[in-house]
This record gives structure tokens, C-alpha cells and sequence, in this order.
């Protein structure tokens, strides 16, 4: 409990040098007793007294010249004398104003004293001999003669032995604290105490209010205070300098350095200059704690400049704003980059968030079963803030478990008010704008994307940009993966600061976020205008509730912000908020807007799916209106008047089947660079380069696919800065009009499935920017110009796309042009050519070629040349015979602009040869595996993976393990063990299911959710997340017989995410698709470095076997076990009972807790075999022998333990396990003699071991066993 503790002669040195003694301990942070109270009545010591001795890690004993005329003294010494020996306690004698002689031999005054103590005793004798024998043993260990000397100088000495003994590891409060020690160690690493440059460093601790800022300064200060001349800490500078300014925070600084008491009297200048003359190049600490405001630190006497080589300040913080701008500063008055470090403060981990609540929850006692059942739902409560564990655990403390329910209710609904006023200061610090971003987010936009949340607050006025990052800075949000996060506590301050004016009144909040209250508000019409957001949550579907009335809504004349989603309305909405800012309403049930709807501050106006049937009549001023979103709103028929909108910037009528037609206004929308009418399939005529047209030059994107009844498209040249143009299947359209040629700056054109288009204007040479044009499902195109100057480039031929019944007479003299000679994508698919001309091969640059659906029967030898071909589809080419050398390459470089192409095509490297069934048998032997092997040499550029389908029915020996249709195998982080393995390879042989064949080419038919035929999906056992690889094939187009293909996968090492967590892996299928079986292969370099035989078993001769766990669907029915080499994962199809050896052997009683139920499924799945090579065929005959097997693993090759491991023995038929154990070895175990039998770690600490019997349940049972040694029971079956 305490440090040091002082027994002294209070007559003799109470006011003297004990005083100053025990002031300097406590200036260096050193926790003592000394009794300044005492009435030395009795012989006896007090128990506290006795207590404080023996709690203690030094006794100083002062001897002075009447010390032993004291017999509470003489107690005191022989109690010390007596912890010295037993219990080990370290002890400093200090001499004051005596002879140390005289207390040794007893002389003088002290034998004076002696004498008359034995004459008072002279009926208990022993007890002057203990006190004799204690004097005798103290005096001989070397202390303090500080007679005649500095009395300073000595106190000062004594300290720092006192300091160097502790090892700057002080009692005080830290040896309570849970979790602190790794922090403190992290921040004196940041201090750099032991650094030679001796210069001036500063470091801030930043973090949320409650997560212990102040209490990791105060342990970290009291562990190197002592280093320094002279040293401070200042709690609470905010407080301090809002109460009395610099000048109060200077005078703390002086009490604390210079125990300057009476200093009112000084000036502020005055302060300053003492300070100045008395710290000045002196080695000083300073911790200014809870620092809000950067003038606090700027406007203090202290300084870099004035403080000595070595000074340290640590500062804390809620804002890192702050922290920021001194170590700027910092950084320009020295002329140099300064050390300052930033520790932002942790949220407790769960084991000690769980400890800490321990402690204050249960105090010493055991908790009961109900209570321990309620502890995750406390410890989400608290989310790892110590304060909330703390207060949460307090409260409860005590409490039954019923009492604990109700807690927690209460809590969720009304947190603790104790965590709520620390957290609440942080936000009364907060900017107006900075505080209504916050209760925007606490109440509506925890765990949104922070683009969307801007968006909306930019909409608002909030200016977000700087608000969200002042946030950021002041420990209120964090964003990972571009979500906003909020921990729990701050998130119900907010929701407590818009309740706690009207607790129960909603429709007098200024924020409504859950249904329950907006039901309320509506039914009972009691909606005010201090309501100005109502954002109700995406999943709640008002349309499952009883309708409500829209009159409710009219109330709310102040609403800003209106998101609702799935509406249910009845009656007419009269009256809209004309403050909106942000409008939202999926669903919008209503043919039109409010007649006086005029929200003039209205930034966003988006109804997609709405009733909506004209937006409003006439001209309307929304000079701020940037976005209007009316997609799918099936029953518009035509655009307003965009007069009154000019800085437009967004326009999105998607799927608007019955609008014909689109007000000539949008030409004056000189700020539109989105337009979409896709889907509007009653739009005749789009005519953009009218009288106003030449406004649109902001325009970057038109989509217009499926505009089916579109018959013209005039005008390009009034969007010549257009960059993007999506014309898909617009059936109607016969021509393009030669103004496309004035879109210079386009770089993709879609004119995908105009099944009528019949020419392209040659106009289309005169586009210089153009990459991608996609020509494929225009089955009357005659023509298609040279596309000349796309190569004046190489990033302007990265694609082309083309389809059409009359394109097999022009496309080889397109091909064969030197203008294509950096074509990187070729997409020929469905053109009905039935030769591929010879010319292909001089594409050299060609990297992804699609000939699917066509007429030919072989392709040219020329193809070998393609050197850089990653990917080439031949899928439902009919007639296909014949196929030459092809050399793969995987090294893509391309596809700086795939990204703009639509989805369905096929991205990742690979052959897709599908539905091709007059290939020749031969053509098809060793095609996949060779065609991989290709591809795999070259595979470390790989952006997505690489995927083959060929037609086969077996898989082939090569992916050596192989699986039922509906197994699924599980793969672990310990394969990452081996250094020299490139990815893994799997296959599955799959079958169409017989089913009539049908032309549809856009979409599959599928019944079922999956829209791909078959999917590789790895689920990840740690994230709970689910990555599904899919076989991009249309199966549609297949002549609907029976075909049997392999679907080949190679994942390289870089993109196997799924491995760090731990996967389980298996393949689904659409009910159109049967799986027959599956494999897989961890490849590794000699798999292609080194030629190979498929079906021959080059590596059985390796050492050293794995195994992965392997669960089957359908069959519970025992499986054989395999062995297999090293580099190859087999099942074990039987889910075993099994004993976990856990790597975190030492828990404490209150982890215990947790641990004992251990899940054997999420244990780990990877095994490592070791077999006893011997013949038992060429024993004796056959007679009963019994032996024992040996074997020993050295520490470098026990890579098993840093995972943790399942441990047992196997055994064939044959052999019959009679009892087997395991020994831990270390050093003592074979430095000396030892005898079999003796157990002489009896007494040392224990390991548990967690043990299952295969014929019991799931449920484990610990045994305990002495630390290095390791028994299995007399049964075989168990493992460890």
C-alpha cells in the first residue's frame, strides 16, 4: 500500500528533517506513511500502525538523540528489523544530530535509555533483548550519517536511493488500475527520457471524454517526475484559466516547483518574471491537463525557449486541433522539426473492460449466475469507456440479477447522469454549427457513409467539410472505411440533448428518428415548429403501419430535413415546410407537390418510385436547387420548367416509362453534368441543341439506354464537352446524327443492342478522345467507319465492341488496320463470322479478346502471337473444332477505362470455352490445366484472379483433393506458415441441366436469387462476411442439352484476403446447374517451375503431412482419413470431439469465466502429422509386442503453439494405443539428475488444459496438471 514509511522521534524531528523528508517523497510522486497524529499511549502498536509497517516496500528509520527513550519507537524498529528478514523489506537507517556509535554499541544516551528500560522490564526481560538484537541488525546496514552536512543535499540523496530501489514503479493509485501498464510504457517510449540530444519534447494525449486521459498523465508523471530538476502537474487548465486566466495556471505552477504559498499579492508580470528567473535552463516537467483552448498553453511563462535541455510537457486533450497547432508552432520558433508525439488513448479491450467491471461490480465476492449472464449487454452498454464500466459497475454492485435488468433498461433510456455531465462539457465546448452536425449524427447518421452525411448537411448550411473534421479532432466521431462511427455514450447525449426540454412531448423536439415517435406526433397532429428533421430509419416500412394522416406533416412549418421511405398517407397533403433543405420521400404518394410549396432554400428534391404526375406548374424559383431524383416515377409524364433552377447540377428520371416529353428549359441549366432518361421508353425526340442548348456545357453523362420509342437524337454540338453517352437499346433509332462528331472530349459510346441502327456517320473519326465504343447486339449495322484517328493515342483504342449479322464482310480490314495496332479489348461476340482472319495476329497489344456466339471452326495459328492475351471467350461457338497454340499472358496493363464499361462483362484474366461440343476430344486433353499453368507463371499482376471453363467431366488428379457437390472445406490462417506458396487453384465439374434453350441475351432466366449460374464462395468465420466469386456465363444462350464443363479458379497470393481470417470455402449453383465434384490446390513455386504429368503423384515422397477439417452436408456417416503431402489439405469429414490446447494458458478467475466454454468448431482446423515409418509386415510372426514411441520437437519447429493446436494420436488397424503423454521441456530439465516418477513441479503454477471425451457433449472439462508436464487419460480417444 505504501512506499516508504517513516518511524522517527517526533520531539526530536517532527518540524525538521522528517518534514522535509517526507515533502520531498511526495513531491517525486513517492507514497509514504508518517504518523504526524500519533499519542505514543501503550506499549502496544496500533494493528493500522502494524499494517502500514508491514505494507510497506522501505522503512526509513530515523535515529535521533531520544529516539530510543521511546518504547513505541523501539516496537516500531523491531517490527521493521522483523520485516526485513521475512518478509524481505529494504530498510535505510538515516543518523540525525548522533553518533551512529552510540545507537550501534549502545552508549551514551541511548544506553542511558537502555538502562532504565530494563529496570522497568525487569519482569519481561526477552522484550529490551528484542528490542537490543533489533538495534544491533539495523545499525549494521550501511545508512545516513547526516550530522554536520546539508540537510538538503542528504534528503535529496535518500530520495533518489529510494527512487532507484522502487525501479520508478510507486505504489500510489496505478497498481489499481486495470490495463495501464502497456499505455504508460508506450508514452515514456514517446518521451524519450534516455535520448542524448537533450532537446526540448513535447507529447499530447488526445481523447474522448471519460477514457482516462488525466489518469494515464498523473501515473506516467509520478513514474518520471524524479528525473527532472524540477516538476509540475496542473489539473484542469480549462477550469483553472477560465476562472483566473495565464496568470492563475502560472501561480499553480509556481506552488507546485517552488512552494510559493502567499502570492497574491504579485502581479501578472511579476508571476511571469519569477517564473522566468527561478526555471530558466532548469530540466523541468510540465503536465498541463484538460487543455480546451490553445491560447491556454500560448499565453503561459513557460516555454520551449526558456525551459533547460531535457523538458518535457505533456499536455491533454479533448481537441487534436490543438495538439496540432503547438507542434506547428513548435516546430517554426525553433527553425527545426521538433519531437512532439500524439497518443490518442485507447477504448479498453474487452478483457480488461471485463476486469475492470469485475472489480467494481463484485468487489471480492462471487458473482451470481444470473448476473454473469447479463455482463455482454453491460459491457456493449459501455462500449469501453472506463468511466461507464466504472459508474455502470458501481451501480450495480450489490444488486441481484433481476435488479440488473431493470438497470440496464433504464439505462438505455436514461444513461447515468454521472457519464452524461463529463461527456456534456465536451459538447457545451462545441461551435453552434459543430453542434447541430453532432445531434444530426447522434440521432440519424451513426454508421452512414460520410459523403452521404455531407451531402445532406452541405445541404443544410452546416458547412461539414469543417465541422465533421472539428469533430473528428475533439475525440466525438471516428471514420473507418469512410463510415461515420460515434461511441454509444456520446450517441445518447445526443438523443438526451434533444429529449431532455420536452422528455415527453416528441413533437416538440427538433429531431425525430424513430417510427414509434413520428406515429405519435402524427396521429395526435401535436407536431410544432421545433421539429426541423424527421429522418426515419430505411428499414422501417411505413406502408406495414396504419395510414396516416398527411395533415400531420402541414404542422411542422420549420422542418429543414425530410427522409422517409415507403409511405402510407392518406388524405392530400396541403402544406409542405417551405424552409426544406434536404427532401427525401420514397414513394412519394402524391400526384403532385403542395400548389404553395415554395422551399426557396431547397438543395435536393429527390422522389424516386413516387405518385408524381406533373412537379409543379409553371415557373417556380429554386435558386438553390442543385439535385432533382424522380426515377422509376411511373406516372410523369413530363419535365417542368427548369427556368427558376439554374445552378442544377444532377437531373435522374430513370425508369420514367410515360415521360414523352422534356421542357426545352434544360438547355439553360449551365451547371447540369448528369443527366439520365434511361428507361424513359415514351420518349420519341431529344432534341439538345436548341435556341439554348449551347448552355449544357458543363454536361458529362447522358444515359438514354433503353429509350425504346426513340426515333432522333439531334443537337450534339450543344454538349460538346459530353464525355460519356449510353445509348443502349433504343430499338427505334435507325441513324445517329453526324453532330455526334462534335464530342470531342467523349471517351465511351454504348450503342449496344439499337437493333435497327443501320449506319454510324463518319463523322465519328473526328473524335479524338473516344476509348471504348460498344457496338455489340446491332444486328443491322452495315457499316463502321475506320475509326482513324483513334489511334493517335495509345489510351484512345483501349476498346471496341461489335455485333452485327452483316459485320463479318468489313471487320478483317478493320482488324488488319495499322490504325487498331494498340487495341487492347476486342469484343466481336454474337457477329456470325465464320472465319477469324489471320490479320488478329498482329494485334500485339490485344489483351482481352470475346469471339463468343460465333460461326467459325477453328481460329488462325496466327493467334500464338498475341503475346499479351490474358482472356479470350469462345463460349457457345457451335461449330468449333480446332484450337492452335495459345500463349497466355497475365501481365494486363490496360484497362484504364474499364471501369466504364458495363458490368457484365468479365473482367478477370482466363478462357472461357463453354458450350462448344464438336471440340475435339483431343483439343480438350490437358487443355484447363495447361492453359492455367500459362497463366499462373505470370500471375503477380493479376487485378482480380483468373477463372478457365472447358469441357470436361473429371476433375483432374492434379488438384489432388477432392469433394462431394455440397462439401465445404475450411481454410486457415496457419497455411501462411509456408513462404514459397503463390495461391490456390480450385476446380469443379459441373452439368447444365437439360431445359429448353431460349435467345433472351440480357437476362438470365433463373428462378432462383443467385443471378450467375455458380458461384466459389468463401465465408469468413471471424468477420461474418461472405465473398461469392461467380462463373459470368449466360446459360440462356446454351442449346439447352446436357453439358458437362470444368470451371477452373487460380486466386494468387496477394488477393487471398480470406486466408488472414480463416475461411470456410465450398460452391453453390443455381438450380439450373448440377455440381458433380470439386478440388482444390495450394499451389506452390515447384508446381511450375518444374514440368509435370497430370494423374502422376510426384510428391508423396515428402515429409511432413496437412489436413483441413471438412464438413459434409448431406452424410453424418464416418469417412476414411486420409494423408497426404505437405503441400496438399485434406478432410476430416467426421465432426470430432476434441480437447483445445489454448496458447493463452494463464487466465485469471474472472476470464475463467468465459473459457470454459470453448466452441472445438472455431478451433483450429489445420493439422500437422508426424508418422512412425515402419513396416509391420516384415515382423516375427505375428506375436504380441509392446513398444514405445518417442518423439521430440525442438522450440524452432513448434510453430503450432503460436496458434494453439489439437494434439492426439492416430492409429492404423493394426496397432492397438495403450496410454500416451507429453512432457514441456525446459532448461532444469536436462542441466542436472532427475529420478522417472518424482513429481517435483508438484507445487509450481498450473497449466488447464480444455478436455473433451468423443463420446460426450460439447461441453468441456478442465483438468489441471502441473506446469510443464501433460497426461492424456487411460482412454486413447481424447485429444489435447
Amino acid at each position: 500500500r505504501y512506499d516508504v514509511f517513516i518511524s522517527f522521534r517526533g520531539v526530536d524531528t517532527r518540524n525538521t528533517f522528517v518534514d522535509h523528508l517526507y515533502a520531498h517523497l511526495t513531491r517525486k510522486g513517492i507514497f509514504s506513511f508518517k504518523d504526524d497524529k500519533r499519542l505514543e499511549k501503550g506499549e502496544s502498536l496500533s494493528p493500522q500502525l502494524l499494517q502500514a509497517i508491514k505494507n510497506s516496500r522501505i522503512s526509513i528509520v530515523v535515529f535521533s538523540q531520544r529516539y530510543a527513550e521511546s518504547t513505541w519507537c523501539l516496537e516500531e524498529m523491531t517490527t521493521i528489523a522483523e520485516c526485513r528478514k521475512d518478509l524481505k523489506q529494504i530498510v535505510f537507517p538515516v543518523f540525525y544530530d548522533i553518533d551512529p556509535s552510540h545507537v550501534r554499541k549502545q552508549t551514551g544516551l541511548y544506553q542511558h535509555a537502555f538502562d532504565l528500560h530494563r529496570n522497568r522490564f525487569n519482569h519481561d526481560p526477552n522484550k529490551v533483548v528484542r528490542w537490543t538484537k533489533a538495534l544491533v541488525d539495523l545499525t549494521e546496514v550501511v545508512g545516513w550519517d547526516v550530522r554536520n552536512k546539508p540537510e538538503f543535499r542528504e534528503i535529496k540523496d535518500i530520495v533518489q536511493e529510494v527512487i532507484k530501489i522502487l525501479g520508478h514503479k510507486f505504489s500510489g493509485f496505478a497498481d489499481e488500475l486495470i490495463g495501464i501498464q502497456p499505455r504508460v510504457e508506450e508514452l515514456e517510449s514517446l518521451l524519450k527520457l534516455n535520448s542524448t540530444d537533450d532537446e526540448f519534447r513535447a507529447i499530447g494525449i488526445w481523447g474522448m471524454a471519460g477514457i482516462g486521459k488525466t489518469t494515464l498523465a498523473s501515473v506516467l508523471y509520478d513514474r518520471v517526475s524524479y528525473q527532472f530538476d524540477a516538476s509540475c502537474f496542473i489539473e484542469n487548465v480549462s477550469k483553472i484559466y477560465k476562472e483566473g486566466g495565464a496568470t492563475a495556471v502560472n501561480k499553480q505552477i509556481l506552488r507546485q516547483t517552488m512552494d510559493e504559498k502567499n502570492l497574491e499579492t504579485y502581479s501578472p508580470s511579476e508571476i511571469s518574471g519569477i517564473i522566468h528567473k527561478r526555471l530558466r535552463n532548469r530540466k523541468f516537467l510540465v503536465v498541463l491537463d484538460n487543455v480546451d483552448l490553445l491560447e491556454q498553453v500560448e499565453e503561459l511563462a513557460i516555454n520551449s525557449e526558456l525551459l533547460g535541455n531535457g523538458s518535457r510537457m505533456i499536455i491533454t486533450t479533448r481537441d487534436m486541433h490543438i495538439l496540432r497547432v503547438f507542434g506547428a508552432q513548435l516546430s517554426v520558433s525553433h527553425n527545426t522539426c521538433l519531437s512532439y508525439d500524439v497518443y490518442e488513448v485507447p477504448l479498453l479491450n474487452s478483457n480488461d473492460a471485463r476486469k475492470l467491471f469485475y472489480r467494481k461490480a463484485f468487489r471480492n465476492e462471487d458473482p451470481t449466475s444470473g448476473c454473469v449472464k447479463l455482463i455482454p449487454e453491460v459491457l456493449k452498454y459501455a462500449q469501453g469507456l472506463p468511466l461507464a464500466v466504472r459508474v455502470v459497475g458501481s451501480f450495480l454492485c450489490t444488486r441481484n440479477a433481476n435488479q440488473w435488468r431493470d438497470a440496464l433498461y433504464r439505462l438505455r433510456n436514461n444513461p447515468d447522469n454521472k457519464v452524461m455531465d463529463v461527456l456534456q462539457i465536451s459538447f457545451d465546448g462545441l461551435h453552434s454549427e459543430e453542434k447541430e452536425i453532432f445531434l444530426h449524427i447522434a440521432c440519424f447518421f451513426k454508421g452512414e457513409k460520410e459523403d452521404y452525411v455531407k451531402r445532406i448537411l452541405d445541404a443544410c448550411g452546416l458547412h461539414p467539410h469543417i465541422g465533421i473534421q472539428s469533430l473528428i479532432e475533439r475525440s466525438f466521431i471516428s471514420i473507418i472505411n469512410q463510415e461515420i462511427l460515434m461511441h454509444e455514450m456520446l450517441q445518447e447525449l445526443g438523443k438526451k440533448i434533444v429529449r431532455q426540454q420536452f422528455p415527453f412531448q416528441p413533437g416538440s423536439w427538433s429531431r425525430l428518428w424513430l417510427y414509434e415517435d413520428f406515429y405519435s406526433v402524427m396521429t395526435t397532429e401535436t407536431g410544432t415548429n421545433n421539429v426541423n428533421a424527421i429522418i426515419l430509419d430505411q428499414k422501417v416500412h411505413i406502408s406495414e403501419h396504419p395510414r396516416l394522416k398527411a395533415e400531420g406533416l402541414s404542422i411542422m412549418r420549420g422542418l429543414k430535413i425530410l427522409i422517409m421511405y415507403h409511405t402510407n398517407f392518406s388524405g392530400s397533403l396541403n402544406f409542405l415546410s417551405n424552409s426544406l433543405q434536404y427532401l427525401l420521400w420514397y414513394g412519394y404518394p402524391f400526384a403532385s407537390l403542395p400548389l404553395n410549396f415554395e422551399p426557396y432554400y431547397l438543395v435536393e428534391l429527390n422522389m424516386p418510385r413516387s405518385s408524381i404526375q406533373r412537379l409543379w406548374d409553371g415557373h417556380k424559383d429554386l435558386p438553390c436547387l442543385k439535385r432533382v431524383d424522380l426515377s422509376n416515377s411511373k406516372y410523369l409524364v413530363e419535365t417542368p420548367s427548369f427556368a427558376g433552377c439554374r445552378i442544377l447540377e444532377r437531373l435522374d428520371f430513370t425508369g420514367c416509362m410515360n415521360l414523352s416529353y422534356v421542357h426545352p428549359s434544360i438547355g439553360l441549366l449551365e451547371k447540369l453534368a448528369f443527366l439520365s432518361l434511361e428507361g424513359c421508353s415514351s420518349l420519341v425526340m431529344l432534341v439538345l441543341d436548341g435556341d439554348t442548348a449551347s448552355n449544357l456545357y458543363s454536361l458529362k453523362v447522358l444515359h438514354l439506354s433503353g429509350c425504346t420509342q426513340l426515333e432522333t437524337i439531334s443537337g450534339f454540338s450543344g454538349v460538346s464537352n459530353l464525355e460519356y453517352l449510353d445509348i443502349d437499346q433504343c430499338l427505334s433509332l435507325s441513324t445517329i446524327d453526324h453532330s455526334i462528331g462534335d464530342l470531342k472530349q467523349l471517351k465511351f459510346l454504348s450503342l449496344r443492342d439499337c437493333t435497327n441502327l443501320v449506319s454510324i456517320p463518319e463523322s465519328i473519326n473526328s473524335m479524338p478522345s473516344l476509348v471504348t465504343i460498344d457496338l455489340c447486339g446491332c444486328l443491322k449495322l452495315e457499316n463502321l467507319p475506320l475509326l482513324a484517328n483513334m489511334s493517335m493515342s495509345e489510351e484512345s483504342n483501349d476498346a471496341i465492341f461489335a455485333s452485327a449479322e452483316n459485320f463479318d464482310r468489313c471487320y478483317g480490314e478493320l482488324i488488319s488496320s495499322y490504325y487498331l495496332n494498340s487495341l487492347i479489348f476486342l469484343d466481336l461476340s454474337f457477329c456470325n463470322l465464320s472465319t477469324v482472319p489471320d490479320a488478329i495476329g498482329e494485334l500485339r497489344h490485344l489483351e482481352r479478346l470475346n469471339l463468343e456466339g460465333n460461326n467459325f471452326v477453328s481460329l488462325p495459328p496466327s493467334m500464338w502471337r498475341l503475346s499479351s492475351l490474358a482472356y479470350l471467350n469462345l463460349a457457345h461457338c457451335s461449330r468449333l473444332q480446332y484450337l492452335p497454340d495459345l500463349q497466355f499472358c497475365a501481365t494486363s496493363s490496360g484497362g484504364k477505362y474499364f471501369k466504364m464499361i458495363s458490368g457484365s462483362h468479365n473482367h478477370r484474366s482466363g478462357l472461357y470455352i463453354f458450350n462448344c461440343p464438336l471440340l475435339e476430344i483431343a483439343e480438350r486433353h490437358n487443355l484447363a490445366l495447361s492453359s492455367m499453368m500459362k497463366l499462373i507463371e505470370n500471375s503477380c499482376h493479376f487485378r482480380c484472379g483468373l477463372d478457365i471453363v472447358v469441357p470436361g467431366y473429371t476433375v483432374p488428379q492434379w488438384f489432388y483433393h477432392q469433394f462431394a457437390e455440397n462439401s465445404s472445406i475450411r481454410i486457415t490462417p496457419y497455411m501462411t506458415k509456408f513462404d514459397n506458396w503463390l495461391g490456390f487453384a480450385f476446380c469443379v465439374a459441373f452439368v447444365e441441366n437439360c431445359r429448353p434453350a431460349t435467345s433472351s441475351s440480357s437476362q438470365y432466366s433463373f428462378s432462383s436469387q443467385l443471378p450467375y449460374p455458380l458461384y466459389l464462395s468463401f465465408e469468413s468465420e471471424q468477420m461474418e462476411e461472405t465473398f461469392d466469386m461467380p462463373l459470368r456465363l449466360d446459360l440462356n444462350k446454351a442449346d439447352g442439352l446436357n453439358t458437362e464443363h470444368l470451371w477452373l479458379i487460380y486466386i494468387s497470393r496477394p488477393h487471398c484476403h480470406f486466408v488472414t481470417t480463416g475461411a470456410a470455402v465450398t460452391f453453390k449453383a443455381n438450380p439450373d446447374v448440377e455440381l458433380k465434384t470439386w478440388g482444390f490446390r495450394m499451389v506452390f513455386e515447384h508446381d511450375i517451375s518444374s514440368s509435370f504429368e497430370l494423374g502422376t503423384d510426384e510428391v508423396h515422397q515428402q515429409q511432413g503431412y496437412i489436413h483441413v477439417d471438412h464438413v459434409h452436408e448431406r452424410s453424418s456417416s464416418k469417412r476414411p482419413e486420409v494423408q497426404l503431402p505437405y503441400n496438399w489439405y485434406v478432410t476430416e469429414e467426421e465432426e470430432k470431439s476434441k480437447i483445445l490446447l489454448r496458447y493463452n494458458w494463464h487466465v485469471t478467475e474472472e476470464e475463467e469465466i468465459e473459457s470454459r466454454e470453448v466452441n472445438v468448431k472455431e478451433s483450429l482446423y489445420l493439422s500437422f502429422d508426424i508418422p512412425l515409418r515402419l513396416d509391420l509386415n516384415k515382423g516375427d510372426d505375428g506375436s504380441i509386442a509392446e513398444h514405445l514411441w518417442l518423439i521430440y520437437i525442438s522450440r524452432p519447429h513448434c510453430h503450432f503453439v503460436t496458434t494453439g493446436a489439437q494434439i492426439t494420436f492416430k492409429a492404423q488397424p493394426d496397432l492397438e494405443l495403450k496410454k500416451w503423454g507429453l512432457h514441456m521441456v525446459f532448461e532444469q530439465d536436462i542441466s542436472g539428475p532427475f529420478e522417472l516418477g518424482t513429481d517435483d513441479a508438484r507445487h509450481q503454477c498450473y497449466l488447464d488444459l480444455d478436455h473433451v471425451d468423443e463420446s460426450s457433449s460439447r461441453r468441456t472439462h478442465e483438468i489441471q496438471l502441473p506446469y510443464n508436464w501433460y497426461v492424456a487419460e487411460e482412454d486413447i480417444k481424447p485429444k489435447i
